[in-house]
């Protein structure tokens, strides 16, 4: 009975004795291996505004925080926070703010289902992403929009919604510029724009106008008469030509030209350009 007992307790106290040694060894390890944790680290995180959007490209605001701390990326990646939240972050740490540019989405589509041609009834799952992997979408033109909300979803604002045309309307004042819209839409039509420019091309087609009509009567023609309206107001500057071009069959405007005048919007014979002037506040 006693050689029975007497292993069982020998047991016991070898495992009580190399239950506090390796006690020790932890709790030496963590005092060798404790790294002091940058108490700036908090103030970040409070600083910005806790979107966890990744449009800073980044997982989530924390993960920007910690990369600000190694001082090795800019304090200006944050859209949503603005202007703002790089002010707070440039104080907490010590250094020159950068300047940052608030950007907004911009649709560069305006043909709705009642200006375009379907090639089939498309009857799958209500993703614009699905229904592009069949046949690369059921709409004659393949460069549109799909209008089934993929921006709309992805959006954490609440600021894009599809109208009945089965296009996305971007609400500007709510937009972050977080650019997830962006990243959701497989025909690439939603891109991000500096707020300042008032003036877009809506459509991406890069058809000649003969095939791009047989899928959309609302596209770009390329008749170049923006170009020629753009020119005209360059007409006394001999450092710039003009601040929009035809290339394969599309306008495209330079916003680094660009003065945000509107005339190329003003001649545009389809209305592929956009011209929406942000009111100016009374007072």
């Amino acid at each position: 009975m006693i050689d029975a007992v007497f292993p069982s307790v020998a047991s016991i106290v070898s495992i009580t004795v190399l239950g506090a040694v390796f006690g020790i060894l932890l709790s030496y390890a963590k005092i060798k291996l404790h790294v002091e944790r940058d108490e700036r680290l908090g103030y970040i995180i409070e600083a910005l505004p806790g979107a966890n959007c990744g449009a800073c490209g980044f997982p989530g605001c924390s993960g920007y925080a910690m990369k600000i701390l190694e001082g090795s990326i800019p304090l200006n990646l944050c859209m949503v926070g603005g202007s703002e939240t790089v002010e707070k972050i440039s104080r907490i740490m010590g250094i020159e703010s950068g300047v940052i540019r608030s950007k907004k989405a911009r649709v560069h589509c305006q043909g709705g289902s009642d200006v375009t041609k379907f090639r089939f009834t498309y009857d799958g799952p209500l993703s614009c992403y699905a229904a592009k992997q069949i046949r690369d979408g059921f709409k004659v033109c393949r460069y549109g929009c799909l209008g089934l909300g993929d921006c709309e979803k992805s959006c954490p604002f609440d600021a894009i919604h599809m109208n009945d045309r089965g296009l996305p309307v971007i609400d500007r004042d709510t937009c972050t510029g977080c650019g997830n819209c962006v990243a959701a839409c497989p025909r690439n039509i939603i891109s991000l724009v500096n707020s300042e420019f008032d003036v877009h091309v809506i459509c991406r087609n890069t058809e000649k106008a003969p095939m791009m009509k047989k899928g959309c009567t609302v596209g770009c023609i390329a008749c170049n008469r923006c170009v020629k309206a753009c020119k005209e107001v360059f007409a006394d500057n001999p450092d710039i030509e003009t601040a929009i071009t035809v290339v394969n069959f599309l306008a495209d405007i330079d916003y680094t030209k660009c003065i945000n005048c509107g005339k190329c919007a003003e001649v545009c014979p389809q209305k592929v350009i956009e011209f929406k002037k942000k009111p100016v506040m009374a007072g």
